[in-house]
Parts: structure tokens; C-alpha cells; sequence
């Protein structure tokens, strides 16, 4: 289904500022897994699902998708095979276009397109079927620009888009994380049904460690740009945050212990805190309690 083969990715190459974002990654998906993905910011999280999805191109190795190498395909081919929901709600719709509208192109992913009337009656009504199952009240709004939805509505209607074409493979980058507790719990909740309605081969990446435990039937954790443990089966239904954070401690990742405690709330990054891609600066000074145990740069 999705193989990463002795993948590599090298950003500013040759260079004083030269960083191994990937380090000969490997990871094999079957049919219906579902995998999260966990480990410390330039961990190389978000770099493997941008490989996967063709916005990155390895400097070796190979991706496959259903036995076809798409290593060198770009980004928009790959999208015939790979749905995403990223971090940013702005980021996986047309703010500009209507609800209708974006539901309309999420439609015809992998399909042949011609000059037929994009949006009839039938595709309405079955744009408002699959709306209503999201309970946001969506299927009364489908002439309202995207634009004017709020955060959770809007990372709702992403998740739509991009399964309910049934990809081969779906990439979920922190998608829940800038969402307020009440808002990611739902769309936690819409994830779940959708992954299992559909069958789908997940990849989801997560700094809420309840949350990677909770969801699918495999667990990674990266480090450095590679895997440095797993989890499945049995062995991951049993295990804890605790668990987790004890194999973080191994890798000297934790330093700070203020950093977790027994909640399991999503919490909210800030405008300011750094993307998966570039880790964050070390503070002498950090005394930040992190309510869900979600790891975060020392």
C-alpha cells in the first residue's frame, strides 16, 4: 500500500547551515493501517508526510504508492492518491470559494474531468448527506464562502474534502492541534469515523502523545530524522503516556518535567511557536506546563 524506502532528505546541502531532515527512513504500511507519528520538533515528522506527498523531493531513497514509485512525481499528481489535512485550517481549502465549491474539486480528485457542469442536483444532495454527518450545521451554509467559517468548521470541512474521495493514502499533519479542546475532540471523534468508514491507510502525525495512543493500530516515534521505536498490536493498546515519555527520556529528549502533566487536553500552540521543520531554540528558562503531554522542545 505505502512504502518509504531508505528515504533521505538533506535541507541546504553543502552549506554551513546544512540539516539531515531524514536519515535512510524506512516504513511499510499495509491496507487499512493506521499509523501516528510522534517525536520532538526537526524530528523530521512533517518532512516524511511532505516526501510522501511529492511537495518534497528525497536526495535518495524511494516512496510507493500501491507499488508505483511516486518519488519523482510532483506534488499534484501524487494528490490522485493522497489526501491531507494540514495543521492550518486556512491551509487545506479555497477561502474564496464557497462550501459547495471546494466540495466540488475535492470530488473530482482522481477522476477525469471535462466541460459538464461541475455542481447538479445530485452532487448537492450529496454534498448536504455528507455535511450532516458532521452535526456543524454545514449542510444549511453550502453558497458560504469558506472564508467566513470558523477554525473547527473549516478543519472539519478539510477532512471532509480529503476523504470522502476515498485516497489511497491520507496524510493528518497535527491537524487538531491549532483547534480549541472542544473543537479537537470533534474532529478526533470525525477522524475516527471516517478512517473506519472508509478503510482508509492513515499516516497522522501528533505532538498529543493520549491522542497518538488513542488513534490507529501502529505508533512511531522519530528522532533525529529517523524511527527510533514503535509500537503495535497489543503492545500499543497497553501502553501509556507514561510509556512514552519514559522512551523519550531515553534519547535525552525530556529535560523538563514541568513540561507534562496528567490532563489530556489538546493544548493550543502559539502564532510564535516553530513548525515540526525547524526546532525551536533551546530556553534556559522554560517553566511552561503542557497540559495534554505533548512533547515540545525542551
Amino acid at each position: 500500500m505505502l512504502e518509504v524506502r531508505d528515504v533521505s532528505k538533506i535541507f541546504f546541502p553543502h552549506t554551513p547551515n546544512e540539516r539531515v531532515a531524514l536519515d535512510n527512513v524506512s516504513l511499510r504500511m499495509a491496507e487499512r493501517d493506521f499509523v501516528t507519528v510522534i517525536g520532538s520538533n526537526g524530528a523530521g515528522k512533517s518532512t516524511l508526510l511532505n516526501v510522501v506527498a511529492g511537495a518534497y523531493r528525497p536526495e535518495s531513497g524511494r516512496v510507493f504508492v500501491d507499488d508505483r514509485d511516486v518519488t519523482k512525481e510532483p506534488d499534484f499528481k501524487v494528490a490522485r492518491y493522497v489526501g491531507r489535512v494540514f495543521q492550518d485550517p486556512m491551509a487545506g481549502t479555497c477561502p474564496n470559494g464557497t462550501v459547495e465549491q471546494n466540495l466540488s474539486m475535492a470530488f473530482s480528485r482522481g477522476k477525469r474531468r471535462g466541460l459538464r457542469q461541475s455542481l447538479t442536483r445530485a452532487k448537492r444532495e450529496i454534498f448536504r448527506k455528507e455535511l450532516r454527518a458532521l452535526d456543524l450545521g454545514l449542510e444549511d451554509r453550502l453558497s458560504v464562502d469558506v472564508g467566513l467559517l470558523s477554525g473547527g468548521q473549516r478543519q472539519a470541512l478539510s477532512l471532509l474534502m480529503a476523504t470522502f474521495s476515498k485516497p489511497r493514502i491520507l496524510l493528518l499533519d497535527e491537524h487538531t492541534a491549532a483547534l480549541d479542546p472542544a473543537r479537537a475532540e470533534h474532529v478526533t471523534q470525525l477522524t475516527e469515523t471516517a478512517v473506519d468508514r472508509y478503510g482508509l491507510t492513515t499516516l497522522m502525525v501528533t505532538h498529543n502523545m493520549a491522542q497518538a495512543l488513542r488513534l490507529g493500530n501502529r505508533l512511531i516515534m522519530m528522532h533525529a530524522g529517523r524511527i527510533v521505536f514503535e509500537l503495535e498490536g497489543d503492545a500499543k493498546k497497553n501502553a501509556t503516556v507514561q510509556d512514552l515519555l519514559d522512551e523519550f527520556a531515553k534519547l535525552k529528549v525530556v529535560t523538563d518535567r514541568t513540561l507534562f502533566s496528567a490532563a489530556e487536553v489538546p493544548r493550543q500552540p502559539t502564532p510564535a511557536e516553530p513548525t515540526d521543520e525547524w526546532p525551536q531554540r533551546p530556553s534556559s528558562t522554560s517553566t511552561v506546563s503542557d497540559p495534554d503531554h505533548q512533547l515540545r522542545d525542551p
